[in-house]
């Protein structure tokens, strides 16, 4: 199957993702939220392990796996927090920022430089960030200083570093998707455990109190499957991970139109502006890759 194609259904699964992702942590406690959605996506990835479809691998790819397992689950542990508190139509159309921060990332610390359609998108993204600030303060205040929105960069900039990782591991130490998927699940669950025991346990009593959801189940299999596509898609030597991104992050129109339609959130022309504003920054900085 194609890798735009593959690239396109995660970003299908993602946005029904960040839906079940809201339902779930609206009103309750975060880091256990995060474990058990963690507990069941392992579980569901517990048999291809026992049934002995994955590669085997040295301590060395366990410790590169254990790597993507912290940037990931710190990531998670940022933006879980900022979506239960900020409405979904702002918390996904900064989470959309990923790519920009990416290609922030490859000039910074890698020696990449843009070309000139990727400057103007990256202009128009900041363009449309700063407008969706000023849509955002009816609803949250003073949005830059506001600390889910700092949150939420956090979780997207620690994101986006982990989509350069995967193409490390994918496409140059050449693991097998199939086998990243299964031990990173196993490595997420632990990592959020002991992010549960020793940060939310000890004083549960006087934070927000915990609710089981169904919707659990649902955050797991959407990932699952979302995660699936995305690795096929990465995996594939002729894939360019900067368009996959930015295909991967058109789920924020799933999410958008969720957080208008279902969740009432405020409607606001600034909002849709924003929203295109940023997905025709993101084409442009695809689109002008050599």
């Amino acid at each position: 199957m194609s890798w735009l194609i593959l690239a396109f259904a995660s970003a299908v699964f993602l946005g029904f993702y960040d839906l079940a992702k809201k339902k779930s942590v609206q009103d309750n406690a975060v880091r256990p939220v995060l474990c058990l959605c963690s507990a069941f996506y392992a579980l569901f990835m517990l048999p291809i392990l026992l049934t002995g479809h994955c590669e085997p691998l040295s301590l060395h790819d366990h410790l590169l796996l254990m790597v993507k397992a912290v940037i990931v689950g710190l990531s998670w542990l940022f933006t879980y927090n900022a979506i239960a508190h900020m409405p979904l139509s702002i918390s996904t159309t900064i989470r959309a920022l990923a790519p920009l921060f990416t290609i922030m990332i490859a000039v910074g610390f890698m020696g990449e430089r843009p070309f000139a359609l990727q400057w103007v998108g990256i202009a128009i993204c900041v363009c449309s960030y700063i407008g969706l600030s000023m849509a955002g303060r009816k609803e949250m205040g003073h949005f830059f200083s506001n600390g889910w929105v700092v949150s939420m960069l956090i979780g997207t900039i620690l994101a986006s570093c982990s989509g350069i990782y995967d193409k490390f591991i994918l496409q140059r130490m050449n693991f097998e998707p199939m086998t990243v998927q299964v031990w990173f699940s196993i490595y997420m669950l632990a990592v959020q455990f002991i992010t549960t025991a020793f940060t939310w346990f000890p004083t549960r009593k006087k934070t927000t109190p915990f609710q089981f959801r169904w919707s659990f189940i649902a955050v797991a299999a959407l990932l699952i499957i979302a995660d699936r596509c995305y690795f096929l898609a990465v995996g594939n030597p002729d894939a360019l991970i900067s368009i996959i991104t930015v295909l991967r992050r058109s789920s924020v129109f799933i999410s958008f139109l969720a957080g208008i339609i279902i969740f009432r959130e405020r409607k606001s022309k600034l909002k849709f502006i924003a929203l295109l504003g940023v997905v025709l920054g993101l084409c442009l900085i695809s689109l002008g890759k050599g």
